[in-house]
């Protein structure tokens, strides 16, 4: 059994190119293009962490996390909702505060708007600021 963490990356192409660029350290990426796709990966091994892109299956990001929340060996496992692409949509404050709250809402861990931290930051510290996201959730005891 491997000791690197696995992550389900579920988002578009470019969402999950652009989710591994930024992630710096060892773990394995299990890619997800479809809801169904998604459940399958977990179904076969429940990952360390779940990353869910905003543009996920034409806005299906909150039917996974619902289908998580629902299921007793996945319930724990944390949730993490990120933008890592350009959307048609601008994500202004309010939308941004908006999905943060859902997520929440819905019992996800975070949002990340991956973009705006790269626009703000700059590549490196958004990177390492993401990185420390996943670790800081990987060490919870409450997880898995």
């Amino acid at each position: 059994m491997s000791s690197t963490p696995r992550i389900l990356v579920a988002d578009t192409r470019e969402g999950v190119a652009a989710f591994r660029r930024a992630l710096t350290g060892s773990y394995e990426v299990a890619p997800a293009l479809h809801l169904a796709e998604a459940r399958h990966v977990l179904d076969e091994a429940v990952p360390a962490v779940v990353v869910c892109g905003c543009h996920f299956d034409e806005g299906r990001m909150y039917d996974l996390l619902r289908h998580m929340k629902a299921s007793e060996p996945l319930a724990r496992v944390p949730f993490v909702a990120v933008r890592c692409v350009e959307g048609e949509l601008q994500l202004d404050d309010a939308l941004y505060e908006s999905v943060k709250i859902a997520v929440r809402a819905l019992g996800g861990n975070a949002f990340v708007d991956l973009v705006r931290w790269q626009r703000r930051y700059g590549e490196a510290e958004a990177a390492e600021r993401l990185t420390e996201l996943v670790e800081k959730l990987l060490s919870e005891p409450d997880t898995q």
